[in-house]
């Protein structure tokens, strides 16, 4: 308990400071899409968690960013990186064109707000430890690469058994430790940014 309360002091002075640096600056990225990075990192073990601009001066190794004046990330490329941890929705990042989170250590139920974005061309999430039913939507999208193999808990429609029930309950202490994090990270995140903002 004492590792998570020095996690979270050092996360809240860490982002803060971020928060400070980006509002200096003069270019900057969407705000939407910086606090959806911000809970992302908070999200995944794994992902390094440099509080800065996600793309500014230079992206961060696993984002692609586009080159507007305001710039919207495209791009979370974050395949073969031995993450552990839960999605957090970041449906609010409506300009990603690929999602990959391929050959993680992710156990959830399949996050559905997956199927909420519009420019959405590629959507990689195989070798993972999901379970549920993929959204139709997903399914049946022709303009998306979807590759959701070596997940052996999908199913692909509401009336089939989806993977064995095990698998749900088999999410360990360290898991729920880290969902805690997260939502821990979710609600701070949100309260510098509003009070960042206002």
């Amino acid at each position: 308990m004492k590792n998570i309360k020095l996690n979270l002091v050092h996360f809240i002075s860490v982002l803060s400071f971020s928060l400070l640096i980006l509002s200096v600056s003069a270019k900057k990225t969407n705000l939407i899409d910086v606090g959806a990075i911000v809970l992302i990192q908070a999200s995944f073990i794994g992902l390094n968690s440099t509080w800065a601009d996600p793309c500014l001066p230079t992206p961060l190794p696993w984002v692609t960013c586009n080159s507007d004046d305001t710039p919207r990330i495209t791009a979370l490329n974050c395949g073969n990186r031995n993450l552990v941890g839960l999605f957090v929705d970041f449906s609010a990042m409506d300009a990603l064109e690929t999602i990959d989170f391929s050959n993680n250590h992710v156990t959830q139920d399949f996050p559905d707000f997956l199927a909420e974005f519009p420019k959405l061309k590629e959507l990689n999430l195989a070798n993972n430890n999901l379970f549920g039913t993929v959204p139709t939507s997903l399914q049946n999208n022709k303009n998306l690469k979807l590759k959701l193999s070596g997940n052996k808990g999908l199913c692909y429609s509401d009336d089939a058994v989806c993977g064995p029930i095990e698998l749900a309950k088999g999410v360990n202490a360290g898991s729920r430790i880290n969902s805690l994090q997260s939502i821990l990270g979710t609600v701070i995140s949100i309260f510098v940014m509003f009070w960042f903002i206002v």
